[in-house]
């Protein structure tokens, strides 16, 4: 099972990684291509989509232009809690995701994976900020 999470903390390190150097070709290798699919809420209002291709819209402006995030710019994770569920070829992977310039409130994520054609593929992504008590 550890080298299960290893995977998938180093997919992670990947994926994030081609959000932090805005490489919007990158980040399209870990998504769906063929068939159009994710679905992602993000924690930031008017963000959320509902195909790769909106999504993918959404991500190219926001690498060109910033918008207002906690920093205006792609924001660097402390990755805390991670856990990774599988079941043949779906995992789900849950963790705490902290802006390193914006620590609080952290953001509660869940990322739904699928293999296709031996490549794991991000279906769903759920960006949740830790609601206040």
């Amino acid at each position: 099972m550890e080298d299960v999470k290893v995977l998938f903390e180093s997919y992670l390190n990947n994926y994030n990684q081609a959000w932090y150097s805005k490489d919007i070709d990158k980040l399209t290798e870990f998504y769906d291509v063929e068939h159009n699919n994710l679905i992602y809420f993000d924690n930031h209002k008017g963000n959320d989509t509902y195909t790769l291709r909106e999504h993918l819209l959404l991500i190219s402006k926001f690498f060109e232009h910033g918008k207002q995030t906690e920093s205006g710019e792609v924001e660097e994770l402390i990755i805390e809690n991670f856990n990774v569920f599988t079941k043949d070829d779906a995992a789900c992977l849950c963790f705490i995701a902290r802006y390193k310039s914006c620590p609080k409130p952290y953001v509660r994520m869940t990322m739904y994976l699928e293999k296709l054609q031996e490549m794991w593929k991000v279906m769903h992504v759920h960006c949740s900020f830790k609601p206040e008590n």
